[in-house]
């Protein structure tokens, strides 16, 4: 009892946290100690440069009118109801963009807020710095101030301050991913050290890695850890070097759910949409980084595999159902060498409503199957012993804001064997349940054939793919509910309740690789024709940081209809 205590305690503490870490983060753009160096030297050069409108004071662009080049106000407040053509710059100034609002450029406000940036349509980045600019006028230009106080000059304790802002260390204890039914929740717990200079950027991070369903039990010996340094030589750009020791255990497919959403649906309900194995080992990068949104890696790695069984952790509800089994996974050494590219030009993580996001892995894998694990028809097990293969995988999304009030978004996802031997099943894959083809149950025997590429049966269900592909698209609209109008405004003020109508369809399916015996294996140079991909249909409400869904399946009409429940968005 004092166990299911301690893991329930842990598990509502950490993801609560991390949920309200999330929902901060979106609301704390910048460094709160200051306002960066060169965002000050940049808002000040487009300030001066600024040629189709300049303003210091309040400022208005009705809606009829239209400016033909940037806009650049001081000391606002700047309202907006009709159109910019270029970009818009705000400096110690409010931003109140009207639903009619159009600014087809990027729009960057330093030292104030941006009201209805969900409602106005920005074509461009929008960047948002709440630190007020320090700036001297002269004439029409203005230029960032500089301090009178020389560092020779400075107290000690200012000395100390700018010394602290640049380098630091904390006790980080923290979750280390999602509640899950092989460790309950794991917790990170160690120091964090970190160093900011003019060079770059160095940062140490040793955690031993809590299990609350194992570590603490005096029977097992079942603590992991995971130490990662990393150097990155530049500041806007230039080269990163990192390395890493761990002993953690990891899910096959991360890339259909989040943590959160994942350790939630497990310590709510019961229902762990992940499969997990441990990886034991170090691993060296790499690579070339871009200050907003680039970053292309080299690593290699020596690690073992072994596979992990289902426990029996605490959950909220249906306490008394059985967990699904974890699959078996191939058990053995290997050495890994990856190439990762990742491209991330959104404008908001966690609500974006323009940009791409691009995470493209090629993995080639070496080494030694010591224990196979169990497939089910029509694959057979990995021969016991050497094994090389290639493995390819990419995310494309891209996100585009259509009308002020709309949204169409696309995502691809693809991946799978492209040489060598047949794939360790950690490696392979499965196109199923509410994070690819929310139409179809997750891991359903009657669509496993398609989705998971497994005929028979065999403990837990694993995707056995060699070759998977996913398309969705998404169509999003805001929501109004209106509460009461105050006419004494000019444009009128609405209180009401924002919310987005999203309506979605997803076509998918897995293959093997090999010589076609059956409906699920195709040629290595061929792809499965496009009327037996899966697809479904869906709709849903998205509130803040929740959504709620509803999905049919099409090329199943039987299948009953899902409703889930996201957080944030699908994607």
């Amino acid at each position: 009892m004092r166990s299911l205590t301690r893991t329930f305690i842990f598990g509502v503490g950490a993801m609560l946290s991390t949920a309200l870490a999330g929902a901060q983060e979106r609301d704390t753009p910048g460094d709160r100690a200051g306002l960066p160096r060169d965002v000050a030297r940049e808002a000040t050069r487009l300030f001066n440069e600024t040629a189709a409108l300049r303003s210091t004071g309040r400022t208005e662009i009705d809606e009829d009118r239209v400016v033909d080049g940037d806009v650049a106000v001081l000391n606002g407040p700047l309202f907006i109801s009709g159109r910019v053509k270029g970009r818009v710059l705000a400096i110690n100034s409010d931003v109140i963009l009207r639903p009619s609002a159009r600014i087809d450029g990027d729009l960057l406000v330093v030292g104030g807020e941006v009201e209805g940036r969900h409602s106005a349509f920005v074509g461009g980045e929008i960047r948002i710095y709440r630190q007020q600019l320090q700036y001297v006028q002269e004439g029409d230009l203005i230029t960032p101030a500089r301090s009178t106080v020389t560092p020779d000059e400075a107290g000690w304790w200012r000395r100390w301050e700018r010394t602290h802002r640049s380098s630091g260390s904390k006790l980080q204890i923290a979750s280390a991913g999602a509640y899950n039914r092989i460790e309950g929740l794991p917790i990170n717990l160690g120091p964090q050290v970190f160093q900011n200079s003019y060079w770059g950027s160095a940062r140490l991070d040793a955690y031993a890695v809590l299990r609350t369903e194992t570590s603490f039990e005096g029977e097992n010996d079942d603590i992991g850890h995971n130490v990662n340094a990393e150097v990155k030589l530049g500041r806007r750009g230039g080269v990163l070097l990192g390395g890493r020791l761990f002993n953690v255990i990891e899910p096959t497919e991360n890339w259909q759910l989040n943590d959160l959403e994942a350790g939630l649906a497990s310590f709510l309900l019961r229902r762990d949409y992940r499969d997990y194995y441990e990886r034991h080992g170090g691993r060296v990068r790499a690579g070339f980084f871009v200050r907003r949104g680039a970053e292309v890696t080299v690593s290699y790695g020596d690690e073992r595999w072994s596979a992990r069984t289902a426990a029996n952790p605490f959950t909220l509800f249906k306490q008394r159902a059985g967990w699904r089994p974890n699959p078996g996974f191939d058990e053995g050494r290997l050495h890994l060498l990856n190439g990762t590219l990742r491209v991330d030009t959104r404008n908001d993580n966690e609500n974006p409503w323009s940009g791409w996001f691009v995470l493209a892995d090629l993995e080639n894998g070496m080494g030694r199957i010591t224990n196979p694990a169990p497939r089910a028809p029509p694959l057979s097990a990995t021969v016991i012993g050497d094994i090389r293969y290639a493995r390819g995988f990419v995310d494309l999304r891209r996100y585009n804001r259509i009308s002020p009030d709309a949204q169409l978004n696309f995502r691809l996802v693809g991946g799978g064997w492209l040489n060598g031997d047949p794939l360790p099943l950690q490696r392979r894959f499965a196109v199923d349940g509410p994070g690819a083809l929310p139409g179809y149950d997750f891991r359903s025997p009657a669509t496993a054939a398609a989705l998971s590429c497994a005929t028979g049966s065999v403990p837990g269900l694993p995707g056995q793919c060699d070759r998977m592909a996913l398309g969705s698209v998404e169509y999003r609209g805001d929501l109004h509910i209106d509460l009461f109008t105050d006419w004494d405004d000019d444009h009128y003020m609405r209180r009401h309740t924002d919310g987005v109508w999203v309506f979605f369809a997803d076509a998918g399916r897995g293959w093997l690789v090999g010589t076609p015996t059956d409906s699920i294996t195709f040629q290595r140079e061929k792809l499965p024709p496009l009327s037996t991909f899966k697809t479904d249909l869906g709709i849903g409400l998205e509130f803040d940081v929740i959504g709620l869904y509803v999905a049919k399946a099409m090329s199943r009409p039987r299948e009953a209809t899902n409703f889930f429940v996201r957080i944030r968005h699908r994607f």
